[in-house]
């Protein structure tokens, strides 16, 4: 008896009774059939679940990587727009250049990128495709930026050469002196008004005027002398810095002392007679590192007094 299992089945409701006689070896060896088959039924259960929840992300992400590819596709077009609206900014800055007499940047430079840092993909499971197009759009971006930071410096460059030259210019004669006037006399040889007969040097331009019209500044300057001067009579010089230096004789009265700073287009004096002269006008004279050089270039006849 110690060798076999009864296994008794009952049925009440069809008044049934049977016994069932086992070995105990095969009893053991059904209880293991039946736990194998139930953990390989389990096991396949959990297998199938897995591979069907596998296929569903696996399909979630192509679509995510067929999102990230077009994200990516169109972040580059976005790029490639923002590099040929750039060229536009580089043509503005040759010209720039040009116009202030800058050498202009050579396209070589511009299309240099910064050395910036080389792309390094930011995880291994991201396709070669995707890696390949973040590597493009990277190094895009740092070509961009070198030319933004190009453009940056190029910008500078000219603030300060547009100072440099404004500051120059400032200090250029270049408007007329007595303005609604014109020129009576030039610059160069002519007859002696006062004797008729010798032929003399006239080293300024003479400009006819009522006496008492006011005579102005023709660039930014210091007066370095008031005073009476033999036949210039009486008359002011103004240093205008960089080699330039004007001369304003004949003069009624006079509207400003040595040491002061000027303006262009300030009063300065009055048109007068006196001195050797013949006539009330204003005898204007430009000289250029020492050298007196004709006025007339450096005269603008516009309305104006200030440019």
């Amino acid at each position: 008896m110690g060798n076999f299992i009864d296994i008794i089945l009952i049925s009440k409701r069809r008044n049934f009774q049977r016994n069932i006689r086992l070995s105990f070896g095969l009893a053991v060896a059904g209880v293991v059939i039946f736990v194998v088959l139930f953990i390989s039924t389990l096991t396949l259960f959990i297998y199938n679940i897995q591979r069907t929840y596998s296929h569903f992300e696996l399909q979630q992400q192509e679509v995510e990587h067929e999102k990230l590819l077009r994200k990516l596709d169109s972040l580059r077009q976005y790029l490639k727009y923002t590099e040929d609206r750039f060229n536009s900014f580089i043509a503005q800055d040759n010209r720039e250049r040009t116009y202030w007499q800058m050498a202009y940047i050579h396209p070589d430079i511009w299309s240099m990128g910064i050395g910036g840092k080389k792309y390094k993909p930011i995880s291994e499971s991201i396709s070669n495709c995707i890696n390949r197009r973040l590597d493009e759009i990277y190094e895009s971006l740092d070509i961009l930026k070198g030319k933004c930071m190009l453009r940056k410096t190029s910008l500078v460059q000219l603030y300060q050469k547009q100072q440099k030259d404004f500051q120059l210019w400032s200090h250029i004669p270049s408007i007329n002196p007595v303005p609604g006037h014109r020129i009576g006399s030039g610059f160069g040889y002519r007859v002696d008004p006062i004797d008729k007969k010798t032929i003399r040097m006239h080293w300024g331009v003479d400009i006819g005027a009522p006496k008492g019209t006011l005579i102005y500044a023709t660039a930014d300057g210091v007066v370095s002398y008031v005073g009476w001067n033999h036949g210039y009579g009486l008359m002011v010089d103004i240093d205008h810095g960089y080699g330039f230096r004007t001369r304003y004789a004949h003069c009624s009265s006079i509207l400003v002392k040595p040491g002061d700073f000027v303006k262009r287009g300030q009063a300065i004096a009055r048109v007068g007679a006196t001195g050797r002269t013949t006539c009330s006008h204003l005898h204007y004279e430009v000289h250029v590192s020492g050298v007196k050089v004709n006025p007339a270039k450096y005269i603008s006849f516009a309305s104006n007094i200030i440019d």
